[in-house]
């Protein structure tokens, strides 16, 4: 008899579990529909539409995109979510977008974050800043190549 049945389609209004079991790897970009339990390995970007967990087993390096994400493990790269919980053993390393992050006692986080909002705000300050020099270069243009200073004492 095996856990595994074959051909039963889900329930209807349950969400799939994808779980990477410690040992394995995986390389590229991967997208999971449902909630994701990481205790191997990832290399690339990874794009769950639920939850993400890495057990204290778990490594992730690249980009991650989730709801919520819960680190018992080693992530290492970007991270764009609403909520990132950095449990007792778990380490981050990493370029943070988030609403909420909280990290427990035996936690460690080393990067930087940012709030969806300030992204925002970031990017509309950069293009002011473009419109800005192209105009500073529209006066610079009407100046003369050459200017020589002279001494009329």
């Amino acid at each position: 008899m095996g856990i595994l049945k074959r051909n039963v389609p889900p329930k209807p209004g349950r969400a799939s579990v994808s779980i990477i079991a410690k040992g394995n790897s995986l390389s590229g970009d991967i997208t999971i529909n449902g909630k994701t339990h990481i205790d191997g390995l990832i290399m690339g970007h990874l794009i769950a539409k639920d939850d993400i967990s890495i057990g204290k087993h778990g490594r992730i390096k690249g980009r991650v995109r989730g709801t919520s994400i819960y680190v018992s493990g080693t992530l290492e790269g970007e991270i764009i979510c609403d909520h990132l919980f950095i449990e007792p053993g778990g380490q981050v390393q990493a370029q943070v977008c988030c609403t909420d992050m909280k990290i427990d006692q035996g936690g460690i986080f080393v990067g930087e974050r940012t709030l969806p909002e300030a992204t925002l705000g970031a990017a509309s300050l950069e293009v002011q800043a473009v419109e800005e020099n192209e105009h500073q270069q529209d006066i610079f243009a009407d100046l003369p190549e050459r200017i020589t200073l002279t001494d009329q004492r």
